[in-house]
């Protein structure tokens, strides 16, 4: 299920694309939120570890999780 809907989402599907990371918003949040210490500053770049993984979605070759690719982006954007 996830490869087809990771599929739809490389080729331009937006609504795929959201499926995919809205799932991993919050823990994204933490995540960052660990790294920055700042509630506000975590939402912008959990933001916009969202918008590089869109940009570069094509790239994620499915050798990770889907999930493990966004924690990478996001850590490399904090």
């Amino acid at each position: 299920m996830e490869t087809e809907v990771v599929a739809a989402a490389k080729a331009g599907d937006e609504a795929a694309f959201a499926a995919l990371v809205e799932p991993h918003r919050r823990e994204l949040q933490v995540h960052c939120y660990r790294m920055l210490g700042s509630f506000e500053e975590s939402e912008d770049l959990v933001q916009e570890t969202f918008l590089r993984a869109w940009r570069r979605r094509e790239t994620f070759a499915g050798r990770s999780t889907f999930r493990a690719w966004l924690y990478r982006i996001a850590t490399n954007t904090c």
